[in-house]
């Protein structure tokens, strides 16, 4: 049996410990010992990117929000996509998570936070909602496992009702809410539709093709 590898390790806001580990040739990102994230099998995560630029089509200048970086798949496949002029605004919370991006290079050899058309902000993506004065095209959410808060107590307000208007305030006319989650919710779908979203979702594979089923909520305006 192959070992793995500690490379790293950090205690989050809310007194967890958050490690980075390697084993078998693949990166695995763990809270208190629960797996959080994984280059095993991104196809999930690129494909909240696909879905978003597929729907930002024809847009002219497009600007999108990330929230949560990750291992940095959704922001390699969303710099594939998305046409020279486009602007993308990373929000990560854990710096950490941005410094180890830069240091291991999870998703490409190239250096994707480095590409002119992304910008990072390292804070609280409800905070940085709350703030925001430009709206976007499309806003993309990768954090935690879905619309259940797990890391931060914090990302409870990102999917509940205020938080989903909120949302709907930092998007253009005709713009697009998609939101990575581990598992389905008729109750989070129902709740996108309250706040007055035209809401849906798509099931899809982890590993392209085959793997664990992730489901993608969209939410339009």
């Amino acid at each position: 049996m192959k070992k793995s590898e500690l490379l790293a390790s950090t205690i989050t806001p809310d007194g967890m410990r958050m490690t980075l580990t390697l084993h078998d040739g693949d990166y695995y990102i763990e809270v208190d010992g629960q797996g959080l994230m994984s280059t095993r099998a991104p196809g999930s995560e690129k494909t909240l990117a696909d879905i978003a630029a597929r729907e930002l089509k024809g847009n002219r200048s497009p600007r999108v929000l990330i929230g949560g970086l990750g291992l940095g798949f959704t922001l390699g496949a969303a710099l594939d996509a998305l046409p020279q002029d486009a602007s993308v605004v990373v929000v990560e919370y854990f710096e950490t998570i941005v410094d180890w991006n830069r240091k291991y290079g999870f998703e490409s050899a190239k250096d994707r936070l480095a590409d002119p058309r992304v910008g990072v902000v390292v804070t609280d993506v409800v905070g940085y909602l709350r703030r925001v004065k430009q709206p976007f095209d499309a806003i993309l959410l990768d954090v935690d496992n879905g619309p259940e808060a797990w890391t931060l107590a914090s990302n409870e307000g990102l999917y509940d009702l205020p938080g989903l208007r909120r949302i709907q305030r930092a998007l253009n006319p005709g713009g697009l809410l998609a939101v990575w989650s581990s598992e389905s919710s008729l109750v989070f779908e129902k709740r996108l539709s309250e706040v007055g979203f035209r809401a849906g979702s798509e099931s899809v594979r982890s590993r392209e093709n085959k793997g664990e089923r992730h489901t993608i909520f969209l939410g339009w305006v």
